[in-house]
């Protein structure tokens, strides 16, 4: 909180963003959600892994653009 108001953030969107941009960390390889997934549809990570790349990391970071953007234009939302 000192941070966001020394560089003038609104924690807010600080930590909306921050959230965000956390949720890569569900594509991990060592993640039970992903482990469970692969389990079940009998794939392997080799064969799957860009397509969570895509569906994971790509959508967060596409989501992360745009939240900083409409939260830099009209504030927090």
């Amino acid at each position: 909180m000192r941070m966001a108001a020394e560089y003038g953030i609104n924690p807010e969107l600080m930590h909306r963003l921050t959230t965000i941009s956390a949720s890569t960390l569900d594509s991990l390889p060592h993640n039970g959600t992903v482990l469970l997934l692969l389990q079940i549809s009998k794939q392997t990570h080799a064969d799957s892994y860009f397509d969570m790349v895509m569906t994971v990391i790509v959508s967060v970071i596409i989501s992360l653009v745009v939240v900083f953007i409409l939260g830099s234009m009209i504030g927090s939302f």
